[in-house]
């Protein structure tokens, strides 16, 4: 169930933004141009309109039924709106008064088909002391309990209802990056989240189900793919529904592939859980069930094309028995058979400095696909390409 309880809030650190003149925003961090990261772009591929600013880790962008564009930024306890397709912003919002025992920080936001706002939230706190290297394992500081909380707006982002907790009961640990969220053919929204795993340290992953736009909150069976370390375990999956309304997640390892995992209840249960086909970077990828019904992932591989596979890493604070490798380019694939085949992967971009990851996929008409990475070097990427353009794409001279 969820329940509301007072927390102090430790903000997101490290991220600066600055109101326009013009009412925009604008991200004020140091950044690279696109010449100086020895970027590259496949000349099937355009650019969209949209900018977001800052850097974001999580879903990102909905469009309203009115075709506004809505976000939460980086800092978190606001939206931003776009009447321009992404191309300008207005001034944040807030989501809650500032010296609110709750403070919403930035998370997946989710538009159900009743036209509710869902925002998924996590307070933060305990991260510099997060693991302890001598003993393997989360720190106290950072392993605790009840970290997990939503809001809901019925109004299109005007005003939002008081934060609730999760409150499952037991050694929760402490939950972390949301990268994927769905609502399904049903009407089930699914939401993965990794989860702090002691004894020892590593991550585990539910998912969450709510039958009900967001009120109420149900947890799966716990994903254990075991590991012993900081980014060891299960980890920033990616979900998807299938054409028969089975659902799919693509877990992130470090084990040099995706695991995949299979729901036939909406979310509930998740019992089939195997390696998949797909060789994956220690990074995550962003799976998509396009309006025709065709899969898209993009994702970091194993090993840029035409480089040779990296060995695993050896014991360290992030990975035991995982691999550690490139973040430099990203992969596109497709599949019309529910992800029994996927396409040939076709490089879209890469770059010679700094690291593009965290991809996301939004289709804001059908058949237009619009991608962008929401971490790593600054710029982000962002990419156009449409549906059609994808099904013929070649390998790149």
């Amino acid at each position: 169930m969820l329940t509301s309880f007072p927390q102090t809030l430790a903000r997101w650190a490290g991220v600066v933004f600055t109101a326009c003149a013009l009412g925009s925003l604008a991200f004020s961090a140091e950044q690279l141009s696109e010449a100086e990261l020895g970027r590259w772009r496949h000349p099937a591929l355009s650019s969209p309109p949209i900018r977001l600013p800052g850097v974001f880790d999580q879903q990102t962008v909905v469009v309203l039924p009115d075709g506004r564009f809505i976000s939460v930024p980086p800092e978190g306890n606001a939206t931003i709106v776009s009447t321009d397709n992404g191309q300008t912003w207005s001034k944040p919002r807030p989501i809650r008064p500032a010296n609110s025992p709750v403070v919403p920080t930035r998370g997946p936001l989710i538009l159900t088909k009743s036209g509710v706002l869902v925002l998924l939230f996590e307070t933060i706190g305990g991260l510099e002391t997060r693991w302890d290297e001598a003993k393997r394992d989360w720190s106290p500081s950072f392993h605790k309990r009840q970290n997990l909380w939503m809001t809901r707006s019925t109004d299109q982002g005007e005003t939002w209802a008081e934060p609730q907790q999760y409150q499952g009961g037991g050694d929760e640990g402490h939950y972390g990056t949301i990268v994927s969220s769905i609502q399904t053919g049903s009407g089930h929204i699914v939401v993965p989240i990794q989860v702090t795993l002691q004894n020892p340290g590593h991550w585990g992953m539910y998912g969450f189900v709510s039958a009900d736009d967001g009120k109420t909150w149900s947890r799966s069976n716990l994903i254990d793919l075991g590991g012993n370390g900081h980014h060891d375990g299960a980890i920033e999956a990616t979900v998807a529904e299938l054409s028969n309304g089975r659902l799919m997640m693509l877990i992130r390892t470090g084990y040099g592939k995706f695991w995949e995992a299979y729901s036939d209840d909406h979310g509930y249960n998740w019992l089939e859980v195997r390696p998949s086909q797909l060789d994956s970077a220690a990074a995550p990828g962003y799976m998509k069930r396009l309006a025709s019904g065709r899969l898209v992932l993009i994702w970091s591989r194993l090993a840029m094309e035409g480089a040779a596979i990296p060995p695993n890493s050896g014991p360290s604070a992030a990975y035991v028995n995982g691999v550690r490798s490139q973040r430099r380019e990203f992969s596109m694939t497709y599949s019309d058979d529910d992800a029994k085949s996927w396409s040939s992967p076709v490089v879209i971009t890469r770059q010679a400095k700094g690291s593009a990851s965290y991809p996301f996929i939004l289709e804001p008409h059908p058949g237009e696909l619009w991608i962008w990475t929401r971490y790593g070097s600054m710029p982000s990427v962002y990419l156009k390409l449409s549906e059609h353009d994808l099904v013929g794409l070649k390998r790149a001279p």
